[in-house]
């Protein structure tokens, strides 16, 4: 029973700790502020940065920011936009005969003078089937 219950204070401290890994102390443009927050977006038309804090939602102009925390927002965007692109190829692939037939895992591609495991970055042109038996 003791065991049970350790185990149980230790989950719930672990997902107390888990829920601000991704938090950050943010500084304003000027320097004389921070606050530790959570990045939830970034909308690049509008230039807003919502950021969650405790339980409070926050939006503010990205010029609001340091430049450091202005650097950070950037690159997560781009990581986001590639996350985005790579499940676009996806869909391409599904949508395509072949494509929903392919299995993850199993393509391969020459390097060199021998085969290594690849993944898709693009939906492809051709594909090329091999196919070999030897009764």
């Amino acid at each position: 029973m003791f065991g049970m219950k350790r185990f149980t204070i230790t989950a719930l401290s672990l997902a107390i700790m888990g829920s601000n890994l991704n938090a950050r102390t943010w500084t304003s443009s000027d320097g004389s502020r921070t606050f530790e927050g959570q990045f939830k977006s970034y909308h690049e038309e509008s230039g807003m940065v919502t950021v969650t804090k405790g339980y409070k939602k926050l939006s503010f102009p990205l010029t609001k920011l340091s430049l450091e925390d202005r650097q950070w927002i950037r690159l997560e965007s781009q990581k986001e936009t590639t996350a985005e692109d790579s499940a676009s190829v996806k869909e391409q692939l599904a949508e395509q005969t072949i494509g929903k037939n392919l299995k993850p895992g199993i393509l391969e591609k020459l390097d060199g003078n021998r085969f290594v495991r690849a993944e898709l970055d693009k939906a492809p042109e051709y594909y090329l089937l091999y196919f070999s038996a030897s009764w």
